[in-house]
């Protein structure tokens, strides 16, 4: 199937929030205070350290209008391209194939 479209190097959704509270001049703390969140979840999500949910999609979307949806596609084409590279990940697909190839 190719790589889908997908770039060479995944991007988290993360980047996109931080890039744009940068140019906004908005702060992480305030945007936590502003969403209800914690600042060391808010500054995880922004560097990539952990994963944007469905909820927090809709929060940061209600404080900066970038549509959920967006953000959560992001989230997920960063979830396959990374677990793809997961050599571990590719052992299992590798023997998934040679078995449905016999089907």
């Amino acid at each position: 199937m190719g790589n889908l479209g997908y770039g060479a190097f995944p991007t988290h959704p993360g980047e996109v929030l931080k890039d744009e509270i940068e140019a906004r001049g908005i702060t992480q703390r305030q945007l936590a205070k502003s969403i209800g969140l914690t600042y060391s979840v808010v500054n995880e999500i922004l560097n990539g350290r952990r994963s944007l949910t469905a909820k927090t999609a809709l929060m940061f979307e209600a404080a900066l209008d970038i549509p959920a949806d967006a953000l959560m596609y992001l989230q997920m084409k960063y979830n396959m391209q990374t677990t793809r590279k997961d050599k571990s990940v590719a052992d299992v697909l590798k023997g998934i194939r040679k078995i449905a190839a016999v089907l």
